[in-house]
């Protein structure tokens, strides 16, 4: 019972009908004519064209025989019709499941059979990677149709009123993976309210209004929600597949204002040689999202491309938990800023206590922006999920003005001779090296050491440094105990959709060299 002074109730409060699908819908009312182009195809769509289109495909999937709480596999790039595909299945109560065109068809085969998923929609560029998905599929092919697959415009042919249905804020509405960057993922829940909550926290926390155009080439479903959160801003929008060239024209031609990338992309970007031939004048800010952005990078963004840049940290359970605006970055330029709104941090020890102001522990958060579960995990939602709070498994402290900091993830950092050694410090070091591109920095078992910090390098294209230079070079900027022992050159370091390096894959192929 809750007593406010004026009046009592007893129950928890009722749940609305809040759909996700009005937020095209009033976009499309008030700005018919803003709408968003995909940079890559050269194609754009207005509003009040994609909110008629997420309709008829809404009816169209329910008259093919799916019904309100069927799962929906997604594979595709992030483009147009991904963003209508997004809107119709929360008309029709459908579940949209995003998957990466990265992973491989039996990858794909055990995330649908975890989640049951029997329904599939794919670009078709992607048809032998589906081909390749060892189940009875129901398939719905975002090109022409044939081969027992209904095509996009066949779906576009149904009615364009919304489906008949009552749709709840705990209606489910996407499924989606973790990052899996310490092993294999685990799939979280959203529902209609915490998608909508995180994309209203989106508009506030990176001040987005109707005078923006915001692109980014992040893939779905990340991409999706930076791109709603622009609709939400009554903002026009731009979608592309990442090319860091390719991008800076998009910049140029669509007088990009913001635009959301991860630290990997923004990397890329500030490796293109002639990077000041391109107009970037129109850029107002830039955001990056999905790991922590390396001070070098920062510094390159500032330099080379705006003197305004947005941080954040978030995890794809809870969503965004803290970022850090311009002129916050300026002054705390290591720091990923404090609470966004309807965010709660504590930093604990491993008992989930709290520390004071500087020490380091674990990033834990209470937030409405969540399921509260992993589906069908019971084992992995206990070890998360704890009387309310989210336990991230990000290293974090606070420091005396209460903004957060992070050092990196539990699993992340290396005991090395009894020395506590964050990744993060040793990668923010080799970054800073001219002749590397990229890096990740783990620890692999070592007898002497039993951890040995140990890093994986890639470096830019024309390039050449010895393991030996490179770990000179950290010598002279490290404590000797954070010096990588093993320098490993190679063409890429796996990464996921958000940018975060895959360190388990990595500790799997180095041990024992």
């Amino acid at each position: 019972m809750v007593n406010t002074g004026q009046w009592t109730w007893s129950a928890p409060r009722p749940t609305g009908n809040l759909s996700l699908g009005k937020i095209l819908r009033n976009a499309a009312i008030a700005y018919p004519r803003k709408g968003v182009t995909d940079a890559t195809l050269v194609v754009s769509r207005t509003y009040r064209e994609m909110d008629e289109r997420a309709s008829r495909i809404a009816n169209g999937l329910l008259d093919s025989g799916l019904k309100p709480g069927d799962i929906v596999t997604v594979l595709a790039r992030n483009n147009i019709e991904t963003l209508e595909v997004y809107f119709a299945c929360a008309r029709a109560g459908l579940i949209l499941m995003p998957v990466s065109f990265r992973l491989l068809p039996n990858e794909i085969e055990m995330a649908m059979r975890h989640v049951g998923a029997k329904n599939i929609i794919y670009d078709e560029r992607f048809k032998g990677i589906v081909d390749g998905i060892g189940l009875e599929l129901n398939r719905y092919v975002i090109g022409e149709g044939g081969g027992g697959a209904i095509g996009y415009d066949e779906l576009l042919k149904h009615d364009s009123r919304d489906p008949e249905l009552e749709i709840r804020d705990d209606t489910l509405v996407t499924l989606g993976f973790t990052s899996g960057t310490t092993g294999m993922p685990k799939v979280f829940m959203r529902t209609h309210y915490s998608n909508f909550n995180n994309h209203v926290c989106g508009v506030l926390s990176f001040d987005l209004n109707s005078l923006d155009t915001g692109l980014t080439a992040i893939p779905p479903l990340t991409g999706v929600t930076w791109t709603v959160s622009m609709m939400l801003a009554r903002a026009d929008a731009v979608v592309m597949d990442f090319d860091p060239v390719k991008m800076l024209e998009a910049v140029e031609k669509y007088r990009v204002t913001t635009m959301f990338c991860v630290p990997a992309m923004f990397k890329a970007l500030l490796d293109v040689p002639d990077l000041e031939k391109y107009d970037l004048s129109s850029l107002r800010a830039v955001a990056s999202v999905g790991s922590f952005l390396p001070i070098p990078v920062l510094e390159g963004i500032w330099k080379k491309i705006t003197p305004n840049v947005y941080d954040e940290f978030g995890l794809q359970e809870v969503g965004y938990v803290s970022v850090i605006k311009p002129d916050m970055k300026r002054a705390k330029p290591a720091s990923a800023g404090p609470p966004v709104p309807m965010q709660e941090i504590r930093i604990v020890d491993d008992e989930g206590r709290d520390l004071p102001r500087g020490e380091v522990g674990e990033v834990i958060v209470r937030t409405a922006d969540s399921a509260g579960e992993y589906w069908k995990n019971e084992a992995k939602t206990r070890e998360s999920y704890k009387n309310g709070w989210f336990y991230t498994g990000d290293l974090g402290r606070f420091d005396e003005d209460g903004y957060l900091y992070i050092v990196g993830r539990k699993k992340d950092m290396i005991v090395t001779g009894g020395y506590n050694v964050y990744a993060s410090d040793v990668e923010d070091v080799i970054l800073g090296n001219p002749g590397v591109a990229d890096c990740a920095v783990v620890g692999l078992p070592d007898e002497k050491w039993g951890e040995a910090v140990s890093a994986v390098v890639v470096l830019k294209q024309g390039e050449s440094l010895a393991a030996e230079e490179l770990i000179a070079y950290c010598r002279e900027r490290l404590a000797n105990y954070k010096v990588p022992k093993r320098v490993f050159f190679t063409g890429a370091i796996p990464r996921t959709l958000s940018g975060k390096a895959m360190k388990f894959k990595i500790v799997e192929h180095y041990s024992g060299r």
